[in-house]
C-alpha cells in the first residue's frame, strides 16, 4: 500500500466513525479506497512530503461539513492548496 492509499484509508476510518449517511459497508471500504486512489491520481501528481498534511486536513474538513460519505469531488474541493501555490498566488495580488 503506498502512502497515499494509506492517508485516504487513515481518513476513511475516520469519517467511518462519524456513522455519516450513505457511509459505505465495512466490506466494501478496501475497495472504495482502491476507487478513490483511482480518481485523485487521474491526471494529478501528489507528492508525500507536500501534500500528506494537505490530504489530513481535507479529510478534517469533510469530518467538520459532511453530513453524507463524500465523494471524491467533495474531497478535492476539501483540499487545500500547496503552501508554494498559496504564497505564489499572494505574491500576485500584492
Amino acid at each position: 500500500m503506498d502512502w497515499l492509499t494509506r492517508e485516504i484509508m487513515t481518513g476513511f476510518q475516520k469519517l467511518l466513525c462519524l456513522g455519516l449517511d450513505r457511509t459505505p459497508a465495512t466490506d466494501l471500504i478496501n475497495g472504495t479506497v482502491l476507487a478513490w486512489s483511482e480518481v485523485l491520481t487521474a491526471g494529478r501528481v501528489f507528492d508525500e512530503q507536500l501534500d500528506t498534511s494537505r490530504i489530513r486536513k481535507a479529510f478534517v474538513t469533510l469530518a467538520a461539513t459532511r453530513t453524507s460519505w463524500p465523494a471524491p469531488a467533495d474531497f478535492l474541493t476539501a483540499l487545500p492548496e500547496r503552501d508554494q501555490l498559496a504564497i505564489a498566488r499572494e505574491s500576485v495580488k500584492a
